[in-house]
């Protein structure tokens, strides 16, 4: 787009739904919040100040902000947060706001002001981190992070034309000393290196931001051959066979295996992690095998490669009674649903108790007396799910076992099924 297009935002362009600012006050967000008004968007826009405390004047720009959202008719929320001391402090004051917008945005998509100097320094900074395509395609106008919706509808102008607008319009704006710290990476990049490159290639912020577009393509190239592989290997959300796998080329095989992370919502492994990972993937056995990153953990377990959450490794630690007739009891690690799933339980009439598997434990089928552990091995459980799964008793005895079945003498035509969902 031209340097002498005037910014403007189309209301067609915007997601459905509720609409939520990320309003700091700066110039960019201040004219945006004006440009979304003018788009007839009002009726359905918040605006957020995330406040750092960082500043000695944090506080003034909070109400600076609020008296200008206001006085569009415009609701303000202010959030504070508190960037830990022992962080990097862009990483740290980063993951706080975008914490509070996912916190506050209650189902809206949340609208950043990034503008196309901003897309060149991440592509900058992307590249001098050794990103690979993904992050070489940097921000897109339209996407989604850790389930928050985000719209970027400034991509397309450059600072230097939005300052020209905010002043033909006679704006005011915030303006945050740290933003000229050039200890800060982005902030060397924004003041030092992009005017150096712009003295001897003349529009190096369009030309990087550009090329952002060319990765984009390349990278939905790339995850389109992903999920098709991944149908081929019928791999399943948190369940990836190595057989296929391993048949694949080894581009193809890194390939699915980020795209599938990333569709589980794994963060991205670091380059030691992803090595960490390729061991995995060689290790001779399942034993012990795993690896760990980000509150996720990789696991192997029959051929099959499984993500995991902390929390699908915490076992379930005590009974839980259920009274016939009311609604199952909640474990905190997974649901019981009424019908039957990939891992029926099918419960008899009368109160039961759900009690953690320990170990040992037997149950009366068939006339022998079964280990559990041992059904549940041949069914091909994994053992952190053993640790988790419940079994029912009643008056002191094993009656029901998830995805096995029930106990000889329990008439399971008189039992109702019900589904766990984790």
């Amino acid at each position: 787009m031209s340097d002498a297009a005037v910014p403007r935002v189309s209301a067609a362009q915007a997601p459905p739904g509720p609409l939520l600012l990320a309003f700091s006050g700066g110039l960019d967000s201040s004219l945006l919040l004006h440009l979304l008004v003018e788009a007839g968007l009002g009726p359905r826009l918040r605006a957020l100040h995330v406040n750092h405390q960082l500043q000695a004047r944090s506080a003034d720009w909070a109400v600076f902000c609020r008296t200008r959202a206001e006085a569009l008719g415009v609701p303000f929320e202010e959030v504070r947060v508190n960037v830990p001391a022992d962080v990097n402090l862009e990483a740290g004051a980063r993951a706080a706001r975008y914490q509070a917008l996912s916190e506050q945005a209650a189902g809206a998509a949340v609208i950043t002001a990034h503008h196309r100097d901003d897309q060149a320094e991440t592509v900058l900074l992307n590249l001098l981190r050794g990103a690979g395509v993904q992050g070489l395609a940097a921000m897109s106008e339209h996407s989604s992070l850790d389930g928050l919706r985000l719209w970027r509808p400034l991509l397309a102008f450059g600072r230097a034309q939005l300052e020209r607008e905010a002043r033909r319009r006679g704006l005011e704006w915030v303006e945050d000393p740290s933003n000229t710290d050039i200890s800060l990476r982005r902030n060397r990049l924004r003041h030092e290196i992009l005017p150096r490159l712009a003295t001897t290639w003349p529009g190096a912020p369009a030309i990087l931001a550009r090329t952002a577009g060319v990765m984009a393509d390349a990278a939905t190239l790339l995850d389109e051959r992903a999920a098709e592989d991944a149908r081929g290997l019928a791999a399943e959300r948190d369940r990836l066979p190595l057989g296929g796998l391993a048949a694949l080329s080894r581009e193809r095989r890194d390939n699915v295996l980020r795209w599938w992370l990333d569709q589980a919502g794994a963060p991205p492994p670091s380059l030691a992690v992803t090595g960490q990972i390729h061991a995995l993937l060689r290790a001779p056995s399942d034993r012990e095998a795993r690896v760990s990153w980000g509150g996720r953990t990789l696991r192997r377990y029959r051929g099959d490669l499984y993500l995991l959450r902390d929390r699908d490794l915490q076992p379930l630690s005590r009974p839980l009674d259920w009274r016939d007739g009311h609604q199952p009891p909640d474990s905190g690690l997974w649901r019981l649903l009424p019908g039957e799933g990939a891992v029926t339980v099918w419960v008899p009439p009368g109160d039961v108790q759900l009690r953690p598997f320990a170990g040992g434990e037997r149950v009366h089928r068939h006339g022998q007396h079964q280990q559990v552990s041992e059904l549940w091995r041949v069914a091909g459980v994994p053992p952190w799910r053993r640790r988790q799964w419940p079994l029912l008793y009643q008056d002191d005895e094993l009656v029901s076992v998830p995805m096995i079945g029930v106990a000889d003498g329990v008439d399971r035509h008189r039992c109702r099924p019900w589904h766990l969902r984790w």
